[in-house]
């Protein structure tokens, strides 16, 4: 009993003593402060204004009333350095961290689980809604997430953000590019595509495989029936999107004729994913070779007209590449692409050929595999699922015996 008094007693005289320590909201209005988000007028200073700070579960949420003169961009643009200034200097114990502290329990082992708590980066979400909001995590974004199919329809997982799990509809946004540096996800992403496809919607979806890495990524589906062809040569690219040109002109043909704008409208069910892994394989922009650009030149011919119309005749087009660079990242297929997923690359200049100017998130991102910027209307940065080839091989089988048993 006089142990618990006093270890209790000590817990508390240490809390006082570390009361004094600065927290996250005084370094906050400091950190703007010497960041240069307030404005100055005459002999006055109007600074964000804190309207209420809320300690939640995983974070403390600050809301704050920006300034007239400033912009959320500002803030935007600030945010890695807020959250570096927020991680340098030393974090004490404050009281409230020895709110749950046990008299009873494990001292020691209590004491170095706050420790560990106080050494977690921080990392703070910045948003905009008529008011600054500023949520500060204590721990930083998971950094493996393991795959998990929890789609319906045309969705696929994209991934995790801090608060919410993001799913893509490819019957709302219809095209995507994707991007990244080698091994940091987006051919384990593309899998992750074809895999949740070939599950949801094993009797409506049709793919086309363009792999033109040496056709290792693809190559296991090859026996399914959905995989209407796999190319992994501009030669054969060429081969199989003259094929879906045609086809495309079928459907627009029948669409006409019977009044229809779109496969929706018609009710036509089948939609068929035209998945390029490795596009600047196919740009004639820096291919030497005549004959060669020549081929190349037909292929990003039909893939931009694939993105532009097709997605009305249901046709959906996933461009992927390593090399995000002006020559290789045809225009009018970014533009049509009205969905970005874009993995750790090596400068802010193939970020911004990505996802658009002034936007540098995929050059500045951690060194995590998995880890992506996901932009639409709205940009998240996301830890995207690992699949594995197991749960592939699994999923395969089952369409393959699914599609015997139907013969």
């Amino acid at each position: 009993m006089l142990l618990e008094v006093i270890l209790g007693g000590a817990v508390w005289a240490g809390a006082e003593c570390m009361k004094r320590g600065v927290n996250d909201k005084q370094k906050l209005d400091r950190i703007f402060r010497k960041c240069g988000l307030y404005v100055k007028y005459g002999s006055k200073e109007d600074t964000p204004k804190l309207i209420r700070s809320t300690k939640k579960e995983t974070h403390t949420e600050y809301v704050y009333r920006i300034p007239e003169g400033l912009s959320f961009k500002d803030f935007e643009k600030k945010r890695e350095v807020i959250e570096d200034s927020l991680n340098s200097s030393v974090n004490r114990i404050s009281l409230s961290d020895l709110r749950g502290f046990d008299t009873k329990g494990d001292f020691k082992k209590q004491i170095r689980n706050i420790k560990k708590d106080k050494n977690n980066k921080k990392e703070i979400v910045v948003s905009f809604e008529k008011v600054l909001t500023l949520k500060v995590f204590n721990k930083p974004l998971t950094d493996f997430l393991p795959y998990k199919n929890n789609c319906i329809e045309w969705q696929i997982p994209i991934g995790v953000t801090r608060t919410d799990y993001i799913k893509h509809d490819f019957d709302k946004i219809m095209h995507m590019v994707v991007a990244g540096t080698t091994r940091y996800g987006k051919s384990i992403f593309l899998k992750n595509v074809i895999t949740t496809l070939l599950a949801n919607q094993p009797r409506n979806s049709l793919f086309t495989l363009i792999d033109l890495k040496g056709g290792l990524t693809f190559n296991r589906y090859r026996q399914c029936p959905q995989v209407q062809s796999i190319a992994s040569e501009p030669a054969e690219a060429l081969e199989v999107l003259t094929a879906i040109n045609e086809q495309m002109i079928g459907v627009m043909d029948h669409l006409k004729t019977n009044g229809y704008e779109n496969v929706q409208e018609a009710g036509i069910p089948n939609r068929h994913f035209v998945v390029v892994d490795e596009g600047a394989e196919l740009s004639p922009g820096i291919e030497k070779d005549k004959e060669l650009r020549a081929i190349k030149n037909q292929c990003e011919v039909i893939l931009s007209r694939i993105a532009r119309i097709g997605g009305a005749l249901g046709y959906r087009l996933i461009y992927a590449t390593q090399t995000p660079y002006s020559e290789v990242l045809n225009h009018n297929i970014k533009q049509n692409c009205d969905a970005k997923l874009c993995f750790r690359l090596q400068t802010d200049k193939a970020s911004e050929v990505v996802l658009g100017e002034g936007i540098t998130d995929a050059g500045d991102l951690q060194h995590i595999k998995g880890r992506a910027v996901y932009l639409t209307d709205r940009k998240h940065i996301v830890q995207t699922p690992m699949i594995t080839n197991e749960y592939i091989e699994g999923v395969i089988n089952d369409v393959l015996s699914k599609s015997a048993n139907s013969r």
